[in-house]
């Protein structure tokens, strides 16, 4: 209970915020302040002291943090190369994609690469990026497929797959769905249907409204089917990416281009996995996929 105790100190001292750490670590706030203090307890100090909102680490919450991290970094390893004898010869890829990628070229390249390196064992995992971000952080995937939302990192390799454009699928009977394009502001007031589950959805929400200027009015849906029948609806509109095909199986939508300023908005997709695990096998699999894109 000790590590986990420390995870959740380094988060909070990591990102300066009881609420940033446990989202990010997936539990409650309270629970996460709840383990600190039983931390705190259980090693008879002070660690943090906190002022209304805020906090500032003791000289023992200090040292703390400055030593501690390396430990869980160092726990990481010894436990993945744990498992990795655990397995014997059996060589796994553990790989994460993006819960709201629905194209083929992913899974022509799992089938490519098992054929080459029929010895190798594919583990797959999807979710939202922020999900796939901590897995790979944590060192529980070995690569992820991932849009870009942050600035690239020289902890990771930051590996260049393709460009997607965004569209607004509408529902043709939708009184705005004569429209030859769309700009963020003129979706104020028309729901925004994104696909994100319970525990993502504020990141998600965040991200579009903040980051896109996307709408105000926000509908969440588990999974591409549902996003898709909340359209059929016309309970909202669903934006898409072009290499999606989301208008399969819809014809009662149209597909318009999202603009700003006279250029259709775009964003980047990569392959991302850290310097420190920089095997052959990832950079084999990420070739393979390079080429299923271009």
């Amino acid at each position: 209970m000790l590590l986990r105790q420390l995870q959740y100190f380094n988060a909070v001292v990591r990102t300066g915020s009881f609420t940033e750490a446990a989202e990010e670590c997936f539990i409650s706030q309270s629970a996460i302040s709840q383990q600190i203090k039983t931390l705190e307890n259980n090693l008879g100090v002070t660690l943090l002291v906190r002022e209304n909102r805020s906090f500032h680490l003791t000289k023992a919450g200090e040292y703390l943090y400055q030593k501690s991290g390396q430990l869980l970094e160092d726990f990481e390893q010894i436990k993945n190369e744990t498992i990795r004898i655990g397995c014997g010869s059996q060589n796994v890829l553990k790989l994460g994609y993006l819960k709201s990628y629905s194209g083929k070229e992913l899974l022509s390249a799992v089938l490519e690469y098992n054929e080459i390196f029929p010895d190798t064992q594919v583990h797959i995992q999807n979710g939202n990026h922020e999900t796939l971000y901590h897995l790979l952080n944590g060192n529980q995937l070995d690569l992820v497929l991932n849009d870009q939302r942050r600035a690239f990192s020289d902890k990771y390799i930051n590996f260049k797959l393709f460009e997607a454009r965004y569209y607004v699928v509408i529902h043709e009977k939708h009184f705005m769905s004569k429209k030859t394009f769309f700009e963020p502001q003129m979706l104020n007031g028309i729901p925004i249907i994104l696909i994100a589950s319970k525990e993502q959805q504020e990141a998600e929400q965040d991200y579009y409204q903040n980051a896109l200027g996307l709408g105000n009015d926000y509908i969440f849906a588990e999974s591409n089917e549902e996003a898709k029948l909340l359209v059929a609806g016309n309970r909202g509109v669903m934006i898409d990416e072009d290499y999606q095909n989301s208008l399969q199986n819809m014809d009662f939508a149209k597909k318009i281009p999202l603009m700003r300023y006279g250029t259709q908005m775009t964003k980047p997709y990569c392959l991302f996995w850290k310097v420190a695990y920089n095997t052959e096998k990832v950079q084999q699999f990420a070739e393979i996929l390079k080429r299923k894109f271009t």
